[in-house]
């Protein structure tokens, strides 16, 4: 310890929360959560033996139930006879087609097919004489509210009641469940008869198989009488539409239509092609006569320009002619090689040339005459060329329109006997699937009886409720541990408060009257606690608890050796709240410290002063607020015990300022006289939470004393009463934890180094 310049002393090894070394309150300490758990064993234990009691009793009143279970194959492709598709409308090949046959499986109409297949309505299992005992609610529903007598029922309506309850039981105890990666259904049933599960499991199996093949046999009369119900009428449209074709072809004379309107196209072309050729010789006589006229109109008509005329040059006669003259030139050529001018051979081939040159001449001239006529005539003949394609287009389109009627007749004909012959086969069909029965699926794997029982599993949930329950009750104690917000134990006290544990106080169990029997009732009752006025003030003089005794004497040796070379003469004691033991401390720290020193004890606590009643000193016993009113003498305020050594200061008068008393100067230099008479000085002060008279009382001492009652006073409650004292410049010589019940600290385990080597379980 250390001595403050206030006079105050810090105890050297507690760690406050402003500084020194960092305690982490977030790291779980294992070991307190097994200690905690060890202390609260028996309730644990308790706990799980009647949750698994309980349960034991239970599991033992449920009746068995007995599981079977048959293996279902369910066929991807099924024998489809004809491929009559339109028939089965279902599509194996879809994942979905699986999950809608599972449905199916567990519908209701495959129960009531079960139930009426086996008649289970007769069966003896659901004809057992049965006592009928309402519940709970229904009892409270009947008091509260009585119900009419329900109405007597008819025999059928009995019977009609009774099947829908069986229905509703094979229907509630019916499963049916995939195998993975397979087409292998897994069909169960659930019930307290093994050989009823097993004989239901695979009647469930059955049953669907049959009402598959029976919904495929009821679409196949549905066809059959649909195809039949339809033919007559096909067949009449194909007569009548056989009818029409007969009597359009009579009435067009028909032969070959397309071969007729292929003889009218190939006219109607080359009719088209003679009028092109046509309007081209009338434009071409068009156009020389044009040419020429202006040719005359400007400067006459000449040979040379003739000739020079496309045209004309160009024309077929002239060409002729020109070509002749040209043979005729080449061999006047030839022959003026070899003959003069004057030779006969010479003479004819000029006369030959000028009679070509002629000719051409005339054919000119008699093309020129011709011209008009030419023209003439090749117009009438466009025209008569116009007139024979205008007849070939309407025998064309008149052909064109008989043959899309013909066609239109044809394709109806041939329509009404598709159908009729689609029909008539499908009829076939239906005809030769009657009485033909294909099925869904086939069972691999018959249920058979079951000889243990499946559910419920009585050791398993025994065991499981034994070890919830355990989990449980851990998970109950140590969330009442954290709950715990109070102080209880030394790790408390250093951990949540940062302070030093100067000491505590054991629980005395005391009756009210003094004497430590107590009676039944209040055992019962929980009156073993110590009642702040129980215990007389000279309790520890008394040494009836050697445990109390003890403690005492160890507060007593940690305040000695709070500081050797300069002892801590002024003691205050004070505490958090009102209650919790610290006038009991101050009394019994008095006789204990007298022992040894002369000692003086004040009660400070002018407000609910209880000193003078601790010691049986009379209520009009002058004291501190006296003296420091003034009006009495300080020998008139002190009360001398019958140890020589032991002086009393009790607080006197009410005093209606306490607060100005306890902060005049008067009172600290009482404190000052009393510190060079006496070696210790105790004095009893107010709770810090309650009012601040404590501060001023700590500001005169060289010590406090910070008691907490464990397992009453909350932690924060603690925290914001040190604080006070910590924002005041006050510093905590160190806490004692009063009224501990020894018999749970050796169970909390949280005493050791404390009380057992003091003997406080003595």
């Amino acid at each position: 310890m250390t001595l403050s310049n206030k006079g105050h002393h810090t105890p050297a090894n507690i760690t406050s929360e402003s500084g020194g070394d960092y305690v982490n309150h977030d790291e779980i300490d294992l070991g307190k959560l097994i200690r905690v758990v060890w202390r609260h064993k028996l309730v644990i234990i308790g706990f799980s033996a009647m949750v698994t009691m309980l349960t034991a009793m239970v599991m033992s009143s449920k009746t068995p139930i007995y599981v079977a279970s048959a293996s279902l194959l369910l066929e991807a492709e099924q024998n489809r006879v004809l491929q009559l598709d339109d028939v089965y409308g279902e599509s194996t090949n879809a994942q979905e087609y699986y999950y809608s046959q599972l449905e199916i499986i567990r519908s209701r109409k495959v129960a009531q097919k079960v139930v009426d297949t086996l008649n289970l309505t007769e069966h003896p299992f659901f004809n057992q004489p049965q006592e009928y005992k309402p519940g709970l609610k229904e009892t409270i529903v009947n008091l509260v509210n009585p119900q009419p007598p329900a109405p007597a029922l008819s025999t059928a309506e009995k019977a009609s009641l009774k099947r829908d309850a069986v229905i509703g039981y094979v229907w509630g105890n019916m499963s049916a469940s995939p195998v993975s990666k397979t087409q292998v259904v897994t069909i169960g049933f659930e019930s307290e008869s093994p050989e009823l599960a097993a004989t239901l499991a695979n009647a469930i199996a059955r049953a669907y198989l049959d009402n598959h093949m029976d919904v495929n046999l009821d679409r196949i009369e549905k066809s059959a009488t649909w195809l039949n119900a339809s033919m007559s009428g096909l067949k009449q449209k194909l007569e009548t539409a056989e009818e029409r074709l007969a009597a359009f072809q009579e009435q067009e004379s028909l032969v070959d239509v397309r071969g007729i309107k292929s003889l009218a196209a190939r006219e109607l072309e080359e009719l088209s092609g003679e009028l092109t050729r046509a309007q081209q010789l009338v434009d071409q006589s068009e156009l020389i006569s044009s040419l020429l006229q202006n040719t005359q109109m400007e400067n006459g008509l000449s040979l040379d320009y003739i000739n020079s005329v496309p045209e004309i040059f160009n024309h077929p006669s002239v060409q002729n002619l020109q070509q002749q003259k040209l043979s005729i030139e080449a061999k006047k050529q030839e022959l003026a090689f070899v003959y003069g001018p004057k030779h006969p051979k010479m003479i004819a081939v000029n006369a030959e040339l000028a009679k070509a040159q002629t000719n051409i001449e005339q054919q000119v001239s008699l093309l020129i005459r011709s011209l008009g006529t030419d023209t003439s005539q090749a117009k009438q003949r466009v025209r008569q060329i116009n007139q024979a394609i205008e007849t070939a287009k309407a025998k064309f389109q008149r052909l064109t329109r008989i043959e899309n009627q013909h066609r239109d007749l044809l394709q109806d004909v041939e329509t009404n006997r598709n159908l009729y012959e689609a029909f008539f086969s499908r009829l076939k069909e239906t005809a030769q699937l009657e009485g033909f029965e294909t099925s869904v699926g086939r069972i691999i794997d018959p249920a058979t009886t079951p000889y243990a029982p499946s559910k419920p599993r009585k050791k398993l949930v025994v065991v499981l409720a034994m070890m919830l329950s355990s989990m449980l009750g851990v998970a109950c104690v140590l969330l009442l541990e954290a709950l715990n917000a109070t102080i209880r134990s030394a790790e408390d006290v250093e951990q949540k408060l940062s302070q030093t544990l100067l000491g505590i106080i054991p629980l005395i169990a005391m009756h009210k009257d003094g004497n430590q029997s107590r009676t039944l009732r209040e055992i019962i009752n929980g009156q073993n606690k110590q009642d702040p006025a129980s215990l007389p003030a000279d309790y520890y003089l008394q040494d009836k608890e050697h445990g109390f005794s003890e403690a005492v004497r160890t507060i007593r040796t940690s305040l000695q050796m709070l500081n050797i070379e300069s002892q801590a003469k002024t003691i205050a004691v004070t505490s958090t709240l009102p209650g919790e033991g610290k006038t009991q401390l101050s009394s019994n720290l008095f006789y204990a410290i007298g022992q040894l020193q002369k000692t003086i004890i004040i009660d400070a606590d002018m407000r609910r002063p209880s000193i003078a009643k601790n010691f049986s000193i009379a209520k009009t016993q002058p004291g501190l607020a006296n003296y420091i009113a003034g009006t009495h003498e300080l020998e008139q305020c002190i009360v001398h015990d019958k140890h020589n050594q032991m002086d009393i200061m009790v607080a006197g008068d009410m005093a209606p300022n306490p607060q100005e008393l306890l902060s005049c100067a008067k009172f600290k230099s009482l404190i000052a006289n009393l510190r060079s008479n006496y070696d210790r000085i105790i004095i009893d002060t107010p709770p810090i939470l309650a009012v601040s008279d404590a501060i001023l009382i700590a500001g005169v001492s060289d010590a406090l004393i910070y008691v907490v009652k464990a397992e009453a006073t909350k932690e924060q409650q603690i925290k914001a009463g040190l604080k006070r004292l910590r924002t005041s410049g006050v510093d905590i010589s160190g806490v004692v934890l009063n009224r501990v019940d020894m018999n749970k600290a050796q169970a909390y385990q949280a005493f050791e180094g404390y009380y057992d080597q003091y003997g406080y379980n003595s």
